[in-house]
């Protein structure tokens, strides 16, 4: 059930002053025209300053990586966005964190050497956490209260787990995309969203972006995020 909340709540940080819009997902990950369906939501100017910068990060780091599937609108945008003069120090920091990683098969057979790149997994963490709470909004008419909490994990972090972890995380990707998925553009940003078994606001997200980089994201009161957790096969029981 939807309880209304003030238009004037930002729903990032409580503040009364929202008097501007933020869209979700970033309207800078979509070539024009843009989709018509993106989300607004109200929005401090604090909050809304904060955003660009993470918003660009975002989408370069997304649409460098290999096997994402960008549209050639936003390709070019980037690499315009690389010979700025005002970007190269981003320029410059990405050529710094170059790397050679080992590159495998989706069957686990390695493949050799590649070129590679460190990308601050937290930073793109913050967008898909702003997104799950601005659509926590848009499901629910209110923030996600105070004493709640929004933990995201990016998939690409969770590369080298033991294999009591990859039965753990398989499973909560397995039940966070058993709902119907919404699709923002063309397949640019897709989400699966539901409420699971606890509180009244604790819910499972599932976000991918590109067709090939996922997020997961959970909301509710800490000790139901950490039972789930601890042991998501609850979710299917």
């Amino acid at each position: 059930m939807k309880t209304k909340q003030s238009k004037s709540t930002c729903v990032y940080c409580g503040n009364m002053n929202g008097a501007t819009r933020d869209h979700i997902p970033p309207r800078c990950l979509f070539p024009k025209p843009k989709p018509i369906n993106l989300v607004t939501v109200p929005c401090c100017e604090t909050c809304r300053a904060s955003q660009s910068a993470d918003d660009e990060y975002f989408k370069n780091m997304i649409t460098i990586r290999h096997g994402a599937a960008v549209e050639p609108q936003i390709i070019d945008s980037v690499h315009r966005s690389f010979v700025k003069p005002q970007k190269k120090g981003f320029t410059q920091a990405l050529l710094d964190s170059m790397l050679k990683i080992d590159t495998y098969t989706r069957a686990g057979i390695y493949l050799g050497k590649a070129s590679g790149y460190q990308v601050d997994l937290e930073r793109l963490c913050r967008v898909i956490r702003r997104t799950a709470l601005g659509l926590f909004f848009h499901k629910f008419g209110l923030r996600l209260p105070g004493d709640h909490t929004c933990a995201v994990y990016a998939l690409d972090g969770f590369q080298n787990l033991d294999s009591a972890s990859k039965e753990t995380l398989e499973t909560l990707i397995n039940e966070a995309t058993r709902p119907t998925p919404t699709t923002f553009g063309k397949k640019v940003f897709t989400y699966w969203f539901q409420t699971i078994e606890g509180g009244q606001f604790t819910t499972l997200w599932a976000f991918l972006v590109y067709s090939r980089v996922g997020f997961l994201a959970l909301t509710g009161p800490p000790e139901d995020l950490e039972r789930l957790l601890d042991s998501p096969r609850i979710l299917s029981t």
